[in-house]
Parts: structure tokens; sequence; C-alpha cells
């Protein structure tokens, strides 16, 4: 319950950044062709903006995924305690030792967001970017969020029934 209310604070905020990030949009104004440089500065600055943006908001998904993870072999463990109790043998089921192949698919993903946000960094520091893959990233970066986001929910509800039983 204390996840929840976590991660609903935690999609609060960023909706709240979103909407500042908005309205910051709207009051860049549209200038003439010969202030383009005073332009293009505008433009490096809402893109590093909108950068560190994306790489907090990573970092907190790369966060709870950590804490997801520990307390699911935690809970792991106490479940084998109980199981070990209960039982008379002393047996070992294989399935209980693999590892949980949501999660080894989630740390995959993470690792590629990170190494593509490390790429965009690069490029940045090297202004070699091109305004329209950045905005494309950017877009892409928040729908592989929003996937992040539902399948932190989605393990923990799987979490919740596993406490069920």
């Amino acid at each position: 319950m204390r996840k929840d209310e976590e991660i609903n604070i935690y999609l609060d905020k960023i909706e709240e950044l979103e909407d500042i990030i908005m309205r910051l949009e709207t009051l860049i104004p549209v200038e003439d062709v010969q202030k383009k440089s005073r332009k293009k500065r505008i433009m490096d600055s809402k893109l590093a903006i909108e950068l560190d943006e994306k790489v907090k908001k990573l970092r907190e998904l790369k966060d709870k995924m950590g804490f997801l993870r520990k307390e699911n072999s935690q809970l792991r463990q106490d479940l084998e305690k109980i199981k070990f109790a209960n039982s008379s043998s002393s047996r070992i089921k294989i399935e209980d030792l693999r590892p949980e192949p949501i999660l080894n698919d989630l740390v995959k993903d993470l690792q590629d967001i990170v190494n593509n946000q490390r790429l965009i960094i690069s490029k940045l520091k090297t202004s070699k970017v091109d305004k329209d893959d950045i905005l494309e990233k950017l877009r892409d970066k928040e729908e592989e969020i929003k996937l992040l986001k539902s399948e932190i929910s989605q393990l923990n509800h799987k979490k919740k029934e596993f406490k069920w039983f």
C-alpha cells in the first residue's frame, strides 16, 4: 500500500513537471531569422532542461526498480522459510532458484535507456545534435517511461497477489 502511494506521488510530480515544461514552451517567443543565434541558444537551453528532467526521471525509476528487486528477494526468502517450516523434506525446486524473467527484462530495458541517455548527453556536449533527432528521442523516452511505470504497477499488483499466498 505504501509503495502505491509513493508511486502516485512520483506520478504527480512528473505531471507537474510536464505542466511546467509546457508553460515554459509557450513563453518562448518566435523571433525573426536575424535573431537565429539567440533562438538557437533558447532551444539548446530548453533541450538541456528537458534532458535533465529525463535523467532525473530515469534515476527515480532505477531507484524504484532497485527497491522492488530488494523487496522481491526478501519476500522470496520469507516464503522459503515458511515453505521449509511447513515441509518435512529438504527438497529444493529448481524453478524457485531461477531468477524472475520480468525483472531481468526490466533491468535490460533500464540498461538500454541509460546507454541511450549517455549517447544523447555526449552528442549534446559535442553540439552535433539535430533538433528533430532529440525531440524524437525525447518522445521515445517518454513512451519508455510510461511503459516502465505500467510494468512497475503490474509488479506491485503481482506482489500484492504474492503476499496473499
